[in-house]
């Protein structure tokens, strides 16, 4: 394990962590309601792998959770609607609808900090 880290990659790491808390907080909510898709599981599951990895510094890991992220926001908005399950972004809710957008909020700021993360790992410094 590196015994320094930058910014960015402190950053990364708190969002990853963040993010991978909320998946997993969002799926067992869905477990409680009878409402589960595998490929969410999945998603989550992939995520809480990415985390140590992160965590050493695996450049390689930043791109991958990136994309994950990535896919994960656009499944969070196009596949309950789709399946007719949820209709998140008409907030019905209340508090429910604010973790969506605290979860979309942290989700591009770690996009912004993996990449930076990343751009530093590939540079070297």
């Amino acid at each position: 394990m590196p015994k320094n880290y930058t910014f960015n990659q402190t950053m990364a790491i708190a969002c990853a962590l963040a993010l991978s808390m909320w998946g997993l907080t969002a799926h067992a909510v869905a477990r409680m309601q009878g409402v589960i898709v595998i490929e969410y599981t999945v998603l989550v599951i992939v995520l809480w792998i990415l985390v140590p990895l992160y965590i050493i510094l695996i450049r390689r890991a930043f791109i991958a959770g990136i994309f994950t992220i990535a896919l994960i926001m656009c499944y969070l908005a196009i596949l309950p609607t789709l399946l007719d399950i949820i209709r998140w972004y008409t907030f019905a809710r209340g508090l429910m609808d604010l973790t969506y957008i605290v979860f979309y909020l942290i989700g591009f700021a770690f996009i912004y900090f993996a990449y930076k993360s990343y751009r530093e790992l590939l540079s070297g410094t």
